[in-house]
């Protein structure tokens, strides 16, 4: 089984667990159309990385395992788009990628916060 049909076959399983249709799954994430949750289960798709952590939520799946499915199917999707074999070593750069929506909101806060202190520094020495 290749990282697609593993991530597809976690998001079925655990949908049919919790007792979720296509559609239902799809309305409790926020107006997902059932087409949309079809071409994730069958693994002919991927959710957008903004789409984990309430897939994980909902479904009662681990976050960080749920990630790390996502980015070996990601990974193995775009070395399959670049035309690498598949049982290349995928790149290390997620390890190094913030892994809890906690860690994304507290780094665009810092962001935020540079922002305005350039903004605020641009305005005193003008």
């Amino acid at each position: 089984m290749n990282a697609l049909e593993t991530f597809a076959s976690t998001i079925k399983e655990n949908l049919l667990a919790a007792g979720f249709s296509y559609k239902k799954f799809g309305e409790a994430l926020g107006s997902i159309p059932h087409q949309t949750v079809s071409r994730w289960v069958n693994g002919q798709g991927l959710p957008e990385f903004e789409r984990l952590y309430p897939i994980a939520t909902a479904l009662n799946i681990d976050y960080a395992s749920l990630h790390a499915l996502w980015i070996d199917a990601i990974s193995e999707r775009g070395r399959r788009i670049a035309g690498e074999p598949l049982d290349a070593k995928p790149s290390e750069l997620h390890e190094d990628l913030p892994t809890t929506i906690t860690e994304i909101r507290d780094m665009k806060l810092r962001m935020e916060r540079l922002e305005q202190e350039i903004k605020r520094l641009n305005r005193k020495s003008e």
